[in-house]
């Protein structure tokens, strides 16, 4: 099993594993623990829904791409709250008409929020064809 395993290695993984001592490396613990070291820095860690907060609907930025990046962003979060969901996407928008009607009408849900967004840009297009 131990020789297989160097077979099963690709790419920067296996180069690492070429480079290091014959017999340096007495238990798989210690294998473990000099494999963690130079890979770490490649470890996703999980977005929280304060990153969120941090995204805003530029000026020349058009609604559905704002909404592409955000939802590309939420999906990225695991069990993110349909309020937090809501607010946050609120809080990016940009002002006008719009930002206006979410406001007028307090919508409850993202999905809520999606759909109306998609009424408002379907009404747009009609009116720029």
């Amino acid at each position: 099993m131990c020789r297989a395993f160097p077979t099963t290695l690709k790419g920067p993984i296996r180069i690492w594993f070429s480079r290091l001592t014959p017999n340096s490396i007495g238990t798989f613990k210690e294998l473990s623990a000099q494999f963690a070291l130079p890979f770490i820095g490649g470890h996703r860690y999980k977005k929280s829904t304060a990153c969120l907060m941090n995204i805003k609907q530029l000026e020349d930025e058009t609604l559905r791409s704002y909404i592409a990046y955000f939802d590309k962003e939420a999906l990225s979060i695991d069990e993110a709250d349909n309020k937090i969901l809501v607010v946050t996407f609120t809080n990016g928008l940009r002002k006008g008409k719009f930002l206006f009607s979410l406001y007028k009408n307090d919508p409850k849900t993202m999905s809520d929020v999606l759909y109306r967004a998609t009424k408002y840009m379907n009404a747009e297009d009609a009116l720029l064809a």
